[in-house]
């Protein structure tokens, strides 16, 4: 029996294929968000003030609302890495369970989560607020999945030595730490792979007989 129970998966650039959902829809109108994520990345702004920034800047460019429907639609766009569906599946098969760790939209988590049968899928929620303008609902932020998983073991009564995490940017670092294995795919950034157990640079379907056999 495997000793792994549970993997941990980053969304975007691990098992989906923009880097980033965030940044796929600043593509989408054309935007720039580069000095903003300068700050949010020296914690100079939160994660509220990051994305409200964004939505302002979607809004400006856009010629009709920019509402949650809006933003799903744009979302539907984006498709999964060659075999990552393969993996997940075979991981099931394995009897080990999967989840979605992001900082990313909770709308793409939960839609290929629920394709792939995952067990729950973490993210940041962005949705229509009271009067109609989107608001943004952060349970994931960027700066923090370390304590987001610390919660997610502790629900699942799972000890860190069951668990595996897989991230490709060094926000996924403190999911490492908290892990059993550790793997880091889809990067050549030394601050994230230098941090984990396995740097894979490989076919995803492969990940399954390295966390399957672990010991």
């Amino acid at each position: 029996m495997a000793k792994i129970k549970l993997v941990v998966f980053d969304m975007d650039g691990t098992l989906l294929r923009p880097r980033s959902c965030w940044a796929y829809i600043h593509e989408h109108f054309g935007t720039d968000n580069s000095e903003m994520l300068e700050k949010y990345i020296k914690h100079k702004i939160n994660d509220q003030e990051f994305v409200k920034s964004d939505i302002s800047l979607w809004q400006q460019k856009s010629d009709k609302k920019v509402d949650e429907k809006y933003i799903n639609s744009i979302l539907d766009e984006i498709k999964p890495i060659e075999g990552a569906e393969k993996l997940v599946t075979q991981l099931h098969k394995k009897g080990i369970e999967t989840v979605f760790l992001t900082g990313g939209i909770q709308f793409l988590a939960d839609k290929w989560a629920k394709k792939w049968n995952m067990k729950k899928a973490l993210g940041n929620e962005l949705i229509d607020g009271d009067n109609g303008h989107l608001i943004a609902k952060i349970n994931a932020s960027g700066h923090a999945k370390g304590p987001v998983m610390e919660k997610l073991l502790k629900e699942m009564n799972l000890e860190q030595e069951n668990v595996a995490a897989v991230g490709d940017t060094v926000v996924d670092v403190p999911m490492f730490e908290r892990a059993g294995l550790s793997i880091a795919v889809n990067t050549d950034k030394e601050e994230v792979f230098g941090k984990a157990d396995y740097h894979h640079n490989g076919k995803l379907i492969e990940l399954a007989k390295i966390i399957t056999n672990w010991q």
